[in-house]
């Protein structure tokens, strides 16, 4: 079970966080922990107990306390993603960077938690070799190594691996950052394909073999600059153009 904590100085804010959890997750049939606390103070003091796996709180809170309630937890729990909330004039504090994973909520996103908090869930389900999505009614895992490649359509993405495929709804672009910190390289060649560096067989400036035989098209030179970059530090030449 994946353990919530929120920690935030407004009571009715930290029901209203917590309720909204808390239904979002029963839709999915997840059951789930949370714990919220008001102080850093609090939060600190349980640590050693009950160590939170995804913590929720504004970070100018308490003049830094709660970050360093935070940093204090990760410590613990090296696996703990922070999901922060700051005002538009916060100045990042070197520190930060111990946090990371680190999702930044915007204020006025607040009653878009459960996306946050979905997108947490399913990080902290991961480990470097395996990816994880959410198709209803579960949350399904699988290799990073198995995965060729991920191709958006408008709101779904679907994500294409070595046997079969499969469709989920999440932004390409979430999923690039995601999977950044994965162990294989996945290279963007066009704003709708994500591929797997191990399975091009080679590329031309207008599109990508694959091992599979198929191509992908590659739709904007910086694409190809960052591909071509990747592969010539490996020795691999561009597939010979024609039309």
């Amino acid at each position: 079970m994946v353990n919530f904590a929120f920690c935030c100085e407004q009571e009715n804010e930290l029901n209203f966080m917590k309720a909204q959890i808390e239904q979002c997750f029963l839709q999915k049939g997840i059951t789930i922990a949370i714990r919220c606390y008001q102080s850093a103070y609090e939060l600190e003091r349980c640590l050693h107990c009950n160590c939170p796996d995804i913590l929720i709180y504004n970070i100018e809170e308490q003049n830094g306390q709660i970050r360093a309630a935070a940093i204090a937890a990760k410590r613990l729990n090296k696996k703990l993603i922070s999901i922060v909330t700051k005002s538009r004039h916060y100045s990042p504090s070197i520190e930060d960077s111990l946090l990371e994973p680190l999702y930044i909520m915007p204020e006025k996103n607040k009653r878009h938690l459960w996306a946050y908090a979905y997108r947490a869930y399913e990080t902290f389900l991961d480990d470097e070799n395996s990816f994880s999505y959410y198709v209803r009614p579960e949350y399904i895992h699988i290799a990073v190594k198995d995965i060729l490649y991920f191709a958006s359509e408008g709101r779904r993405t679907h994500v294409i691996y070595s046997d079969s495929h499969d469709t989920f709804y999440q932004k390409l672009d979430e999923i690039e950052k995601h999977i950044r910190h994965k162990n294989g390289q996945f290279l963007r060649i066009h704003k709708s394909y994500l591929v797997n560096a191990s399975y091009i067989s080679g590329y031309t400036r207008d599109y990508v073999a694959l091992t599979t035989g198929e191509k992908l098209r590659i739709s904007r030179y910086e694409y190809y600059r960052i591909l071509n970059d990747q592969f010539r530090q490996k020795g691999q030449k561009p597939l010979p153009r024609y039309n």
